[in-house]
């Protein structure tokens, strides 16, 4: 996999502490796996396969909805939360057992070593669709494939979902094309069948073909005055390395619609590794509540669970409006701070980089008045675009809520930004590379009367210190410790046993699907940064003879890995990977 760093400017000091883990392991029957991306576009080589079944082999069950009404449509219309967010979608409920034939009545084929049930969801009038599933009654690992009806041929998959551990959030499959989605489940042929349900789903307005427009006639819909990239005369490659670290976000909502941001993949100072940090604006996730009360870290992980990216969205040529062929991750994130008072949110993504991605620089020190800043994003949801201006100070504003900081105040002298550019990365030109120096909140910049007025940006150099942890290799920030919990999960949780001798001993004590305790060990890591620490997960497991323990009667096995990330001395997050399945769960000290 081809990857470009840009050089970082970076400071940093921090306590020194170091963390090893204890030992963990799972089961469950290997399926293949493939990487969870498409290709789309004239590049037919670089797609993935398509579904395992046709329907004369499988004829799928299909869940059939009623049309929204035209008023709840046209609404979407209207529809821009946020400052600068482009909302597209709304969710919409799905009765239980509305399945044709309930739950349960999804027809499996034996097809070699698997499995495979079909399900055809229909939403009238979508111009996209995502689905939420839910998995119960077996602890098997799931594959699901999907594909639109505006294209069959484009398969999105395999994703994996359900497995060892019992998790009770919905799965949400990838955004694909047409009022109708096709989810195909594999699973091994010796598995326990599982009751598969669709509680709700989501109906899109807008799709990539259409370029993100709501109506067909917005395609192109971003303002006469931005510019493609491709539009800019002879490119620096400084300039183009930018460019393929910015990808339109689109994401479920808080109040259950599809959102539309722009981000920006964040280098780290650390050459030996390539983790996806992804910078955007807090009000993306945020948005439904800009005075208060603001979403729990629970519930920014909910969010981020939905995170589908879209990298290289960018125009094929000047001015064209073919669809670009674009690269789609749809696995989702781990949420790892934000800041709502400053309009910051740091994510990482779950699945690696496509090839051709970079991660960008930054520099933590601030923005001199007069200074020149670029800043490339998705207006309206559109392919991105170039846009170039100066900063001319600072403003506090009223909102966000106690934002007491300030922000950097930009006027634009080429293009300008639209609803769908929030979060885009402010950037400044070092000399030889582009540095992100902050994310657009919002602002009253827009092509034609507003062409001249300003936008405001979250600063970096504001921001960095608590960013550093995450993005600044050092040494552990904190004393870990401790009982850790999720109090929305009581029952289960961690231990965290810090040594003096700079190591750590994790203990999980969950339960399986089928509501069995389990004890899983984290033995031996690393600490990526000063608040990550990863290693690999064992499930350990021994018999005695007569009551008596007998050590050539044990067993010790790998079953995945998992990440610590700690966003405070008291909160962080969770994520591991076991069979193939990805999830992150939030967790806290549980106090006495």
């Amino acid at each position: 996999m081809s990857m470009t760093r840009i050089a970082t400017v970076a400071r940093h000091a921090f306590l020194s502490i170091f963390l090893a883990g204890a030992a963990f392991f799972a089961l469950g029957a290997e399926l293949p796996v493939v990487p969870s991306e498409v290709y789309v576009g004239s590049d037919k080589a670089a797609e993935t396969r398509g579904l395992l079944t046709t329907d004369d082999e499988l004829p799928a069950t299909w869940l059939r909805l009623s049309a929204p009404s035209q008023a709840r449509v046209d609404a979407m219309d209207r529809a821009s939360s946020g400052p600068k967010r482009r909302d597209i979608g709304f969710g919409r409920e799905v009765a239980t057992d509305a399945i044709e034939g309930g739950a349960n009545s999804l027809q499996w084929l034996r097809a070699g070593s698997v499995r495979i049930a079909k399900l055809r969801v229909q939403s009238p009038g979508a111009k996209a669709l995502r689905v939420g599933l839910t998995f119960t009654g077996s602890n098997t690992v799931a594959e699901v494939r999907v594909a639109g009806s505006f294209d069959e041929s484009l398969t999105l998959g395999p994703a994996r979902f359900g497995g060892l551990i019992a998790n009770p959030d919905v799965f949400w499959t990838p955004i694909t094309e047409g009022e109708v989605q096709v989810v195909e489940i594999a699973i091994p042929v010796d598995a326990v069948v599982p009751t598969i349900r669709v509680p709700r789903i989501s109906h899109l307005v807008a799709g990539p073909s259409d370029r993100f427009a709501k109506r067909v006639s917005e395609i192109g819909a971003s303002g006469s005055c931005e510019i493609d990239v491709a539009c800019v005369g002879n490119p620096s490659q400084a300039l183009l390395n930018a460019s393929r670290a910015v990808v339109q976000m689109a994401f479920n909502t808080s109040n259950g619609g599809v959102g539309l941001c722009t981000g920006t993949i964040l280098n780290d100072t650390d050459t030996t590794t390539q983790i996806p940090y992804l910078l955007s604006g807090n009000h993306c996730f945020d948005a439904e509540t800009p005075t208060g009360p603001f979403n729990s870290a629970s519930q920014m992980q909910q969010i981020a669970n939905t995170l589908n990216s879209y990298f290289f969205f960018d125009a094929v040529s000047c001015n064209s409006r073919t669809i670009p062929p674009f690269v789609q991750r749809f696995g989702g994130a781990a949420f790892l701070y934000n800041n709502t008072a400053q309009d910051v949110l740091l994510l990482r993504l779950n699945d690696t980089l496509p090839s051709g991605a970079v991660l960008a620089g930054w520099d933590p020190n601030p923005i001199t008045a007069g200074t020149n800043v670029t800043v490339l994003h998705h207006p309206q949801g559109d392919l991105k675009k170039f846009s170039t201006g100066t900063v001319s100070g600072t403003t506090i504003l009223d909102a966000p809520v106690n934002a007491s900081t300030g922000f950097w105040r930009v006027t634009y002298n080429q293009g300008s930004t639209e609803p769908g550019s929030s979060g885009a990365a402010l950037f400044t030109f070092s000399g030889t590379d582009y540095l992100v120096r902050g994310g657009l909140w919002g602002g009253q910049a827009a092509c034609g009367v507003n062409i001249t007025s300003p936008d405001w940006y979250s600063r970096f150099d504001i921001a960095y210190p608590s960013l550093a942890p995450f993005l600044a290799k050092s040494a552990p920030l904190y004393n870990v410790t401790d009982l850790w919990w999720n109090p929305v999960e009581s029952g289960q949780g961690m231990v965290l046993i810090q040594h003096p001798s700079a190591n750590m001993v994790s203990i999980w004590y969950t339960y399986t699907g089928g509501n069995r305790p389990l004890w899983i060990i984290m033995a031996g890591g690393t600490w990526v940064n000063a608040t990550t620490f990863t290693g690999d997960l064992f499930i350990t497991s021994a018999t005695t003879q007569a009551g008596i323990f007998d050590p050539a009667h044990t067993s010790n096995r790998k079953v995945g890995t998992g990440t610590f990330t700690f966003s405070s001395a008291s909160t962080g997050s969770f994520t591991w990977t076991i069979d193939g399945v990805t999830v992150t769960k939030v967790f806290q000290r549980q106090d006495f």
